[in-house]
């Protein structure tokens, strides 16, 4: 069994996006390019949302603790 933070680990998931790569279609590796991009920019709207959250909890705490 793979290590999941190991370097073997993540061959094997790029391997896996790898093997959609069709020499006589570039579109493939387009999207993945398209796709990896999407996925940063999907992971940073969630962080942003959760750090949104957190600042308004901050604030609701020190009201509450009249900080």
């Amino acid at each position: 069994m793979t290590d999941y933070n190991s370097p073997e680990n993540y061959t094997d998931l790029f391997a896996d996006i790898l093997a959609d790569i069709d020499a006589d279609d570039p579109s493939y590796g387009d999207n993945i390019v398209k796709g990896f991009l999407i996925a940063i920019e999907d992971w940073l709207a969630y962080h942003q949302k959760q750090t949104d959250a957190y600042t308004q909890l901050r604030e609701r705490v020190r009201e509450a603790l009249a900080v």
